[in-house]
């Protein structure tokens, strides 16, 4: 399977857990059990998130093609980048 990362964001580990009220010893825990849950999953490509109201995080399994661009897409949008460039 190829991964792609669609975003990142840094920040240093205790501003993070000060911003989520969590405390630095818990976070690798938590992390740990994230690990745990999806070695669980079976093979296939999943979706992370936390609801914005409520303090749950839930995974969803995606088709695999979900996220994918086409070649000929892939292609398009390469061309338009170029011809913008040239201009």
């Amino acid at each position: 399977y190829e991964h792609t990362v669609l975003a990142t964001q840094t920040y240093r580990p205790a501003d993070f857990a000060s911003q989520m009220t969590l405390e630095m010893g818990s976070m690798w825990g938590i992390f740990r059990l994230f690990v745990k849950l999806l070695s669980d999953q079976p093979e296939g490509k999943y979706v992370i998130m936390r609801d914005p109201n409520r303090a749950i995080v839930r995974i969803y399994g995606v088709p695999m093609e979900t996220f994918e661009e086409s070649d000929e897409e892939s292609e398009e949008e390469e061309e338009d980048e170029e011809g913008a460039a040239e201009e």
